[in-house]
């Protein structure tokens, strides 16, 4: 329990995961949270989360007097109405599944069926069978990261009346990992492609070793080439087949004839620790119980226990948003100096790299914040990609998809933090900010002489967020971690997967968007402790904690049955779920019935009766003369929740994204007009929209300096000693 919300009051109505979630978040932080339920308790993807809340079947309907009411209540003409008179009053931040307005805003849905028409399906899988959804309510849970953010956002912006419009579909995009935006830049779609990430990436993957099977990530050229000095072939990352992601990937046979035979010789958690100690992203693909029984988990007290209605008691995760100190000194005023800050009331340092950390800091941006991304020419952020000994006429460090994706909106500097000329152009700059963010490996901050002293030294009112992948200490502390790796360390690779298959990665390197949504969380909770006491704070949240709550009901069935939840595939305890081919190349169709209604309803639109067996082959056969979006056209007007499998391609031209205006025309250097995804939210009819595109490598670097004082002689010195520079070396 945190107390960095003491004084706040929110109110939640919640009928499903993502509301029960949301109040989780606030309750945990120290809000005086008023919720009321609809929910069942002994539900394990909502029951360990709600703590003795009102009971009500239609909690929307109780008379609440907080300045900010989040719910998710079911889509109806009443409650849209109900809703709208509301939102007179205060702020409502209302989760639906495809938006409370739109063409699709009053069809059924479920989790799935999310999953199926976000964009996170088509790519995971085995190329020659139906596309896979990951278990549980995660449309559901993303969508209350994204209610948390806002409710917070809206206590820090000074709450008006109005409506927030937080649509689960739109949370499912948002966090898919900017394939549409790449499929624009490449004109290809990215297949399944069983065990491997991606055709691209040949050494992220799952694979089987001796007693399992182990997720080895090594994204970057440095971690192959100490993958191949592991194996005893460091001659490999010489090889010409080898030398380059594309070469690995033209020759994944010939790869694989020397990473299989000897994954088979090693075991999970032999493989882990030996890998990670090398600088290879590396995860043991942990069950539910190896999860729960997690050294790194239990030295950093990552637990807490929940009494379920019947009485019984198991481990679920704690908050896993962390004060680790505070500034008592920090009432006095930020720097009015010299400045380059534009004129918002919140100002970010964004020293971070990769998605999660540069996640946190495009949110901000989006929500007004003036953003300065600082990175160096030595050592950009790696996901631009390209670097020093390519083409530099091609410039492929301003070409990448995903970089160009995350951090829109922000102004970048280049400067070279090792050296101490470095070091002072930072200092200045954060005399003046609000927060930084940083997700290194811990002491990296230390190292470089900018420890959280340091900088409160220069400003005492700066919230600092430390986002590292397994947490600032603990025995893997320094262990290294992509979104593959957090995904697979929380046990949800383990449990995604055909019947019959080995365990699967999402297609969205999953860890990495869930842990910038709960990290924008944290900063903007640390914000509003601010405010009320006037003191800087460093706040932490672990990637792999903050996984911890979005597999809860693994954990929870685990400890109920004894058994760690097998692979069902896209099926679902309770429901009616198919995911069949339509007409079309790779085309497909998915429905989920959870309802007696919906399989009413189903069997009716077929012409046949309720048996499983006998619905599948009707709606197989049917389904295949027909394209997925028609088929779900004439299912979801019968009243059953189905939804086309979309791919990146399609989602470009979706109804419900398109006529929300999810998608963000912007022009950049280097790659022209794309359409980049907003985030999971319209506020009072409105896209909250980032100033500016991504920044080129060091393009704001002398117009920053210059506003820190420095003169044209002294930034040519900078330049001609190295510390800022605008092409990577």
């Amino acid at each position: 329990m945190s107390d960095l919300l003491e004084g706040y009051e929110f109110a939640v109505a919640s009928y499903g995961p993502g509301g029960a979630l949301c109040a989780w978040f606030l309750r945990g932080l120290g809000a005086d949270v008023r919720h009321a339920t609809a929910c069942d308790p002994s539900d394990p993807t909502v029951g360990w989360l709600l703590d003795r809340p009102e009971r009500s079947p239609d909690p929307l309907s109780l008379p609440f007097e907080a300045p900010v009411l989040v719910t998710d209540a079911p889509f109806r003409g009443e409650t849209a109405r109900l809703i709208a008179s509301l939102a007179q009053e205060r702020r409502v931040v209302w989760i639906t599944p495809w938006g409370a307005s739109g063409p699709w805003s009053g069809r059924p849905a479920t989790d799935l069926v999310l999953h199926a028409a976000g964009g996170w399906m088509s790519a995971t899988g085995d190329p020659a069978r139906e596309p896979l959804s990951p278990p549980g309510p995660q449309a559901s849970y993303v969508a209350g990261l994204f209610a948390a953010i806002e409710a917070l956002a809206q206590a820090l912006e000074g709450t008006a009346a109005g409506l927030s419009d937080v649509a689960a579909l739109e949370a499912v995009t948002a966090t898919m990992i900017y394939d549409a935006v790449a499929f624009q830049y490449h004109g290809r779609i990215r297949p399944r492609t069983g065990p491997r990430y991606a055709p691209t990436q040949p050494t992220i993957a799952t694979l089987p070793c001796a007693d399992g099977y182990v997720g080895i990530h090594a994204a970057l050229q440095r971690q192959w080439v100490r993958l191949a000095a592991a194996m005893g072939a460091p001659q490999l990352a010489e090889d010409p087949r080898f030398l380059t992601h594309g070469d690995r990937a033209r020759n994944l046979e010939a790869l694989d004839s020397y990473l299989l035979p000897w994954l088979r010789t090693k075991r999970r958690w032999e493989l882990y620790h030996e890998l990670q100690r090398l600088g290879v992203p590396t995860a043991a693909t942990p069950d539910a119980f190896e999860v729960l029984a997690s050294p790194q988990l239990a030295a950093r007290s990552a637990w807490t226990t929940w009494q379920a209605p019947e009485g019984d008691r198991y481990r679920v995760p704690r908050l896993p948003v962390r004060e680790l100190a505070s500034r008592p000194d920090g009432a006095g005023k930020r720097d009015t100096g010299p400045a380059p800050w534009e004129p918002t009331p919140l100002r970010v340092v964004d020293l971070s790299m990769g998605w999660a950390g540069p996640l946190v800091g495009h949110i901000l941006a989006c929500l007004g914040g003036d953003v300065i991304k600082v990175e160096s020419h030595r050592a950009p952020d790696w996901w631009r990609g390209g670097g020093a000994g390519f083409d530099a006429e091609l410039r492929l460090h301003e070409r990448s998809h995903v970089f160009n994706g995350v951090n829109r909106g922000k102004r970048g500097i280049c400067l070279d933090l090792r050296s101490e000329e470095g070091r002072e152009a930072l200092l200045r700059l954060v005399r003046g900010a609000d927060v930084v963010i940083e997700n290194f490996r811990p002491g990296t901050l230390e190292r470089l002489g900018i420890a959280p002293d340091r900088l409160w030294a220069e400003n005492p009112r700066l919230v600092i967020l430390r986002h590292s992948g397994f947490g600032q200490d603990g025995p893997e502390a320094n262990y290294y971690a992509f979104g593959n790796t957090i995904e697979s360390m929380a046990g949800l690779t383990f449990a995604t997967g055909y019947p019959d298959g080995p365990p699967q990665m999402m297609s969205n390197a999953y860890g990495d968007p869930v842990g910038g949504l709960t990290a924008t969380v944290a900063t903007l909770a640390a914000l509003l402790a601010r405010r009320r006491d006037g003191r800087g704070r460093c706040v932490e949240v672990s990637q792999l904690e903050a996984m911890l709550p979005l597999v809860g009901f693994l954990l929870v069935e685990a400890q109920r049955s004894g058994t760690p939840p097998r692979r069902l595939g896209n099926s679902r305890l309770g429901s009616f779920v198919a995911v069949v081919p339509g007409a079309g190349d790779d085309a497909w169709l998915a429905v989920e019935c959870s309802k007696d209604r919906h399989l009413a309803q189903l069997a009716r639109a077929l012409g046949t009766g309720r048996d499983p067996r006998e619905l599948g082959r009707a709606l197989a056969s049917w389904a295949q003369e027909l394209a997925p979006l028609e088929a779900a056209e004439r299912l979801a007007a019968q009243g059953v929740p189905a939804a086309p499998v979309l791919n990146e391609g399609e989602l470009l031209a979706f109804a419900p994204l398109v006529e929300r205006e999810f998608w963000q025309g912007e022009w950049r250097e280097v790659v022209g007009f794309a359409l980049y995804p907003s985030l999971a939210l319209l506020r009072d009819g409105r896209r909250l929209r980032p100033a500016r595109p991504a920044p080129l490598l060091g393009e704001h670097t002398r117009e920053v300096l210059r506003g820190l004082g420095y003169d044209e002689q002294s930034l040519q010195a900078l330049e001609d000693a190295g510390v800022v520079g605008y092409v990577p070396v």
